[in-house]
């Protein structure tokens, strides 16, 4: 009887101390996953928005993140049943083959400001009639121009912002072959974007919104584009060794333009806060993509769109503050002008409006350190949108496919069984002839692209 009292008694106390613990364990309302938050000691914008969101609605919101593997670690959450009510996706094809997105259709449509999101940003939520992501932070893709340098050199700037192709070219040759400075950070983003300026029914990789167009004239032009710049070594990647010798200060093209020895950078808009802080320039102006003339073309520049996304989890238990708090973080009126108010107080802020309310852009442009963006704006029509996060099977399509080819030479190694990204290297670094292979190569991204496809089509 005693060692049964005993027994008794441990078991009494240890359900007590269980359940004091669990009473201490903090109870969050959400759970919310992204790689952004950075630390409690040194928040990003992220962390601060959460933190005004709990504070205005009276909620706890547990913050995830995996810096081991993102997508790993969402897939292990759910298989423990302790999953995220909302998460930032690292591209749409990982949610909808692993049917994670909970489908919020009824939601948008009931949300007048789901309106304002630009259009293009909205083409690839919806699979099959129903709507598994949002919007969630916007970033731009382009050339930067260091004005200074320009016109140091003597180049006068387009009026009205229309930049064109012509004289972005023209400007990097002249800028180049004066021998101080050099035009480009690099060539090998050309072929992509080129053909979207040259036609615009285009996009980037000549991505139409259904298939790519490889074989086209316009991406043919693009490979020959971007091998012009790379045989007149007009690129910091693409100096001559006299070049190099000249230009060894510096450890690589970012810290070249840095001090003021490029005259146009590709680069995203994230980079934005960085780039200020470490430029010995002040005037600084993104151009997008430079225009073309033709009546196919796009004739004015503009921006290619770099989006990112958030899903509600389909066995969230509070979807309608799931709902409420993703539309905060990324286009809720108030939710942005809290962004652009951390953005006076902090660094610039990490994502552009997502918003195609005219004042809201205004009074974002107010405060965000580089000119051009506003003008971007009112050119998102003409926008295309950078495929890696949106278009299934693009990393594929683009770079991991065996394209059948054999022994091809890229910048002097042989690759026996030569990839996507093997062959069109090669091709804008004059070793191979681009036209000799567009039909495969337009042959094996499409099919890239539907191999994708058909792993979670009949899952909807």
């Amino acid at each position: 009887m005693k060692k049964t009292a005993i027994l008794l008694a441990l078991v009494i106390v240890l359900a007590a101390t269980v359940a004091i613990f669990a009473a201490c364990q903090e109870k969050y309302d959400l759970v919310y996953a992204n790689w952004n938050f950075g630390t409690d000691a040194e928040p990003t914008v992220e962390r601060e928005m959460v933190k005004a969101f709990e504070e205005a609605n009276g909620v706890k919101i547990k913050l995830l993140s995996f810096p081991t593997g993102y997508d790993d670690g969402i897939i292990g959450s759910i298989a423990r049943d302790e999953a995220p009510d909302v998460f930032m996706t690292s591209n749409i094809p990982f949610v909808l083959s692993n049917q994670y997105g909970m489908d919020i259709t009824e939601m948008v449509a009931n949300d007048p400001d789901w309106n304002s999101i630009p259009e293009i940003l909205k083409k690839d939520v919806v699979f099959k009639g129903g709507t598994y992501f949002i919007p969630f932070q916007m970033h731009m893709l382009g050339l930067f121009v260091n004005v200074d340098l320009l016109k140091d050199e003597g180049i006068k700037l387009p009026q009205d912002d229309n930049y064109t192709y012509e004289w972005f070219k023209n400007a990097v040759t002249q800028i180049t072959q004066h021998g101080n400075n050099i035009g480009l950070n690099k060539e090998e983003t050309v072929f992509e974007w080129y053909p979207a300026a040259a036609n615009k029914n285009l996009g980037y990789f000549t991505w139409d919104g259904e298939k790519y167009n490889l074989n086209t004239d316009e991406f043919k032009q693009g490979m020959a584009e971007t091998k012009y710049f790379r045989d007149n070594h007009l690129t910091f990647g693409g100096m001559t060794d006299a070049m190099k010798a000249k230009f060894a200060g510096y450890k690589d093209d970012v810290d070249a333009w840095n001090q003021g020895k490029i005259a146009f950078r590709w680069e995203q808009t994230s980079a934005v806060p960085d780039m200020v802080k470490k430029s010995g320039f002040q005037d600084i102006r993104f151009i997008g993509i430079p225009g073309l003339s033709g009546e196919d073309a796009r004739n004015l520049n503009f921006p290619t769109l770099v989006p990112d996304y958030v899903s509600i989890y389909k066995g969230t238990s509070n979807p309608e503050l799931a709902y409420k708090f993703a539309k905060w973080m990324s286009f809720d009126p108030e939710g942005i002008a809290k962004r652009i108010e951390l953005a006076k107080t902090g660094d610039t802020a990490n994502t552009l409006p997502m918003t195609t309310d005219a004042s809201i852009v205004e009074k974002f442009c107010d405060v965000y350190p580089i000119d051009g963006i506003e003008t971007m704006y009112a050119r998102l029509a003409s926008a295309v949108f950078e495929p890696v996060k949106t278009v299934p099977g693009y990393t594929d399509s683009r770079w991991l496919a065996q394209t059948g080819l054999q022994n091809v030479t890229v910048a002097g190694e042989l690759i026996t069984r030569a990839k996507m990204e093997d062959y069109l290297n090669a091709c804008w670094n004059g070793d191979q002839s681009y036209p000799a292979h567009a039909e495969d190569c337009d042959r094996v991204a499409n099919q890239q692209m539907q191999n994708t496809l058909n792993g979670y089509k009949d899952k909807y």
